[in-house]
């Protein structure tokens, strides 16, 4: 099986005291690459995007080979850097977020694409995206983005879209809206937040958000409800799943990844959407307990592979 991820990966430095922090990589599709990675190891999970050729770029694309993400669709731009981010978390957990990405590599990822041929892509069980791939690119980009999606659909097993919405990618939520609402309705399985589409459709029930993203010709649905859980619309099948119950949260980050990684995983070994949210909960109610978005390997699957 081959899954391709395309998105962005930054360098992370996490508070680790008042004057210290931890260096390491992140960003929302290559965090759930690896979380897919650690939930199917036998799958060969790609992940496309743009890095600089300078020393933090060498040393990110080593920390993919040791989570045993493929690198092979990842092309370099000369002169060009990662962008860096800074979190810091409160007492209850809530990431606080300050980006340095305005000249990030990875915002040249579909640009490196069209060099290479996007026939490079054909053939994946599943390729991957979310709201962030899109966002960083240049509004005419995104406007290609979204063709580019369409042509796909018939050269690829299945398209995956979330569409994290962060405002502070785009000019209005009506901007973002205009180019994730087509995003939306060419994918095969969303996988959204309750949030996200509160912020993109001002809808706040999330089976009238089921609703809408059905209409827009959504087949496959996992809406994930925060702590409440999540939601799955397949068709004409609707469940409903309680979260499992958490003592204590430490870090929020990562724990949509880990979530979609963990589905996503899961409905290519052919388990049922309900079967591959409810093992996908489990892994995100573990992820909040440890500090980073990715979160060492014994946490996330402790009880062995996707099986």
């Amino acid at each position: 099986m081959r899954v391709i991820c395309i998105g962005e990966c930054l360098v992370e430095l996490r508070a680790v005291g008042p004057d210290s922090f931890a260096r390491s990589y992140a960003g929302d599709v290559y965090n759930t690459a690896v979380y897919l990675k650690r939930s199917l190891p036998d799958a060969d999970v790609q992940f496309l995007t743009a890095t600089g050729d300078d020393a933090m770029s060498r040393a990110m694309r080593e920390a993919w080979h040791e989570h045993e993400i493929d690198d092979a669709r990842a092309s370099t731009v000369g002169g060009g850097s990662p962008g860096l981010y800074l979190i810091e978390t409160d007492a209850l957990g809530e990431r606080h977020f300050q980006y340095w990405r305005s000249n990030s590599a990875a915002r040249h990822w579909l640009a490196m694409l069209g060099k290479h041929g996007e026939s490079t892509l054909w053939g994946a069980d599943i390729v991957y995206l979310s709201g962030i791939t899109l966002a960083i690119l240049s509004p005419a980009d995104r406007t290609r983005a979204i063709d580019l999606i369409g042509r796909l659909r018939s050269r690829v097993g299945r398209i995956a879209f979330d569409p994290n919405m962060r405002l502070a990618l785009w000019r209005t939520p009506q901007a973002a809206a205009a180019i994730m609402g087509p995003a939306i309705s060419a994918c095969d399985i969303a996988l959204p937040s309750t949030e996200d589409l509160k912020s993109l459709f001002d809808i706040n029930e999330p089976t009238q958000q089921l609703d809408l993203l059905q209409q827009m010709g959504v087949h496959e649905v996992a809406l994930t409800l925060g702590p409440d859980g999540c939601a799955i619309a397949n068709g004409a099948l609707r469940v409903q799943l309680a979260g499992p119950k958490v003592e204590i949260v430490i870090d929020t980050s990562g724990a949509g990844d880990a979530f979609n990684g963990a589905y996503l995983a899961r409905r290519l070994l052919g388990r049922s959407p309900t079967e591959a949210a409810q093992a996908a909960l489990d892994i995100a109610s573990r992820v909040v307990t440890h500090a980073g978005a990715v979160v060492p390997a014994s946490v996330s699957h402790p009880l062995g592979s996707a099986s």
